[in-house]
């Protein structure tokens, strides 16, 4: 007889009843995810574009 118990308890995963609430926020984290990354992108490109078109009005000569 063992006096302690293990934290972990092996047992045979029923596929026949998948988890799915770990399926949705699996799915749901990563679309939440991928739709902040395109967001920030769209973000990024656009501060670029910015930047790209205030340094094609500038007078400075030293800061080509």
């Amino acid at each position: 007889l063992a006096f302690t118990r293990s934290a972990f308890v092996a047992k045979k995963a029923n596929h026949a009843q998948p988890n799915w609430l770990g399926v949705g926020l699996a799915f749901g984290t990563s679309a939440a995810l991928w739709a902040f990354l395109i967001k920030e992108h769209g973000e990024d490109v656009m501060e670029y574009e910015r930047r790209k078109q205030a340094r094609g009005h500038h007078k400075c000569t030293e800061c080509s």
